[in-house]
């Protein structure tokens, strides 16, 4: 499979560079984030795995969203249970049946993390138990650097409550792309690559790969290798 080149690295990496960022350059890569997620969902996919990991820069800067391993065509809801701790939706966690919506919700994860530099249900402790407690309990904390446009967005799509979840409603997307937090954005210049990106990548070539994290070599070779078999010796030559 062949697939392009992007060469601007993970918005990952540019984030724990930066630690947060600036609600302008946080809003920029919000708003092109919805606008990938609202085509998937005009053709019924569910993404389910959206994180800054997943979420690659062009060497323009602009969005590109990779790794499509758990998208599924939904034309209705779903009840399998996958994607990234953090980014879960309730439904998912309490296995519920769930639909796109879990989307806008992880979307909401996203501009919290881009704005305060962490997820909103972060648990210091290495606990997925914890976390699904927190993320179900639904309590956020925000920090009162905010925006107060981009809190009332968050508390939109951060509620456990599917009658009031953005994206959700009878507007659809369309509550999303209207709220006043996204106000200056003009969405079809954006759309259509116009609107400069608040960070362009150095990028010496077309092929420059520096944007991303390096591995040692020695650790690639035992990449792939297959591990001693504890039980081999029950099944001689098998």
């Amino acid at each position: 499979m062949v697939m392009d080149f992007v060469s601007g690295g993970e918005l990952f990496n540019l984030l724990r560079k930066s630690q947060r960022f600036p609600d302008p350059v946080a809003k920029f890569f919000g708003a092109e984030v919805a606008l990938a997620l609202d085509y998937l969902h005009c053709l019924d996919i569910v993404y389910r795995d959206l994180k800054p990991e997943n979420i690659l820069l062009g060497s323009d800067g602009h969005i590109k969203i990779t790794d499509f391993g758990f998208a599924k065509l939904v034309p209705d809801i779903t009840w399998t249970l996958c994607g990234t701790p953090d980014y879960l939706a309730p439904e998912i966690v309490q296995s519920k049946g769930y639909n796109k919506s879990v989307d806008w919700y992880a979307l909401g994860v996203l501009i919290f993390e881009m704005l305060a530099g962490y997820p909103p249900f972060y648990c210091e402790e290495e606990s997925p138990m914890k976390l699904y407690e927190k993320i179900i309990a639904g309590k956020v904390r925000y920090p009162s650097y905010f925006n107060p446009s981009a809190k009332d967005l968050l508390k939109s799509l951060l509620t456990a409550d599917l009658s009031k979840r953005f994206g959700n409603l009878a507007n659809g997307s369309r509550d999303i792309f209207h709220h006043a937090w996204f106000a200056e954005v003009d969405w079809e210049r954006l759309y259509r690559k116009q609107i400069p990106a608040p960070y362009v990548p150095r990028v010496s070539s077309e092929w420059d790969s520096s944007n991303f994290d390096h591995y040692d070599e020695a650790s690639l070779e035992e990449y792939g290798k297959i591990g001693e078999d504890p039980y081999g010796h029950l099944f001689p030559g098998f």
